[in-house]
């Protein structure tokens, strides 16, 4: 990062579990005056996943009768549990105004790029929702239009900016 930092180009970073290095990275990034967009996940149809989650945890969030989990599977060469999409989702649910406890499963096997369900069970039925990812593609596509977008900005990104949803938070 410092060296591609030092020669002024910009970064797409497109992995987690590095939190305890994202300060000094940001750092770097905000002296050395490039950009960076910083994304635990750059499908186009997760970050829209995330809202919608946000929108279902407002309307059940005030629904004391109705607990929040989340689920999700990843292939089995996968490092961090839960994901940094799976912690992304929680904050998603919880600034949404979910306050209670929501349990996170992860489920490491085979080779599936990822699957994320939310689920918010009451006493007599139970919502889910899914996003699934059947390949590696939407992370290049992804990573792509973020590349192309932070062509000529300075400053820290995320996903959120390049879409448009600024203000909206991070999955």
């Amino acid at each position: 990062m410092r060296g591609l930092a030092a020669s002024g180009i910009s970064v797409v970073i497109g992995t987690t579990g590095w939190d305890e290095a994202h300060m000094r990275v940001r750092e770097i990034a905000d002296r050395s005056g490039i950009g960076v967009v910083a994304a635990p996940n750059f499908s186009t149809g997760a970050i829209l996943f995330g809202e919608i989650v946000r929108t279902a945890a407002g309307l059940l969030g005030t629904r004391a009768d109705y607990g929040a989990y989340i689920h999700e599977l990843h292939h089995s060469a996968k490092r961090d549990a839960p994901s940094g999409t799976a912690l992304s989702l929680k904050a998603a649910l919880e600034s949404a105004g979910y306050a209670r406890p929501i349990d996170i499963a992860s489920t490491r096997a085979g080779s599936m790029p990822g699957t994320h369900t939310i689920g918010f069970d009451g006493p007599s039925d139970t919502i889910t929702l899914t996003h699934t990812v059947r390949d590696r593609g939407t992370f290049a596509r992804g990573a792509l239009v973020a590349a192309q977008w932070l062509q000529g900005r300075r400053g820290w990104y995320t996903m959120h900016d390049v879409l448009g949803l600024t203000g909206h938070g991070s999955v």
